[in-house]
């Protein structure tokens, strides 16, 4: 297959002529692909960054709402989205942590080991992060009727909170479930890949890109 990267293909001319400048060309390729690979998960990081920001203002706000002993409905919808913002505050924090420690000066076998421990980790995070939305949106119309107008939607629609509060946790339960067998029957196989590269973002699948052309060139 003919490759389409100017420095590979440069490689691959100065290997043909046997000029000695084969070595510096691939180290030029090496290095440009593994920069590329920083690069990505520099943008990953900043996203963290203000992804903790923004969810951190969340909990304060939703720790200001549920502090003064509001009606029953209107403080376990705030306790509870107020535990889903700290939750994903830790999640950003564990992934700026991985993050930080891939260097471009690293060999390339152990940036991937380490991409791979945060592409996973980063999927699950947020496998399990949006689980709970099949529930926790019933948050959102309490707190917004309790802020605007005042009013405990709790006493006008309370069969309906409860029967999407038992249907929503019973959502979430099954695709709990169903993923967990899905990633035990066949942890390689490329949809459940695809699905990993979703979860996790766009920039890692890039920066896993990069490294993987490095590893594949040299293992070739």
């Amino acid at each position: 297959m003919q490759t389409t990267d100017p420095l590979k293909q440069m490689w691959q001319q100065h290997a043909i002529r046997g000029d000695g400048e084969d070595a510096a060309a691939l180290e030029a390729w090496r290095r440009h692909r593994q920069h590329a690979a920083q690069r990505q998960l520099s943008a990953f990081g900043a996203m963290q960054v203000m992804r903790l920001l923004f969810w951190l203002a969340l909990a304060i706000y939703c720790g200001s709402i549920w502090w003064p002993r509001p009606p029953l409905a209107v403080m376990l919808s705030a306790m509870a989205l107020h535990a889903y913002c700290v939750a994903v505050i830790i999640a950003s924090a564990a992934r700026l942590h991985l993050r930080r420690q891939l260097h471009a000066d690293q060999p390339v076998l152990d940036q991937s080991r380490q991409l791979a421990a945060l592409r996973l980790q980063t999927a699950a995070g947020e496998l399990l992060l949006g689980l709970p939305w099949c529930w926790l949106w019933l948050a959102v119309p309490v707190l917004v009727a309790w802020q605007a107008w005042g009013v405990d939607l709790s006493v006008f629609a309370t069969r309906w909170l409860l029967i999407s509060l038992v249907a929503g946790a019973a959502l979430m339960t099954a695709l709990l479930v169903l993923a967990r067998r899905w990633h035990r029957r066949d942890p390689q196989s490329p949809r459940l890949q695809r699905a990993l590269d979703a979860l996790s973002g766009r920039r890692l699948a890039r920066a896993r890109a990069e490294l993987d052309a490095v590893r594949a060139w040299k293992a070739g």
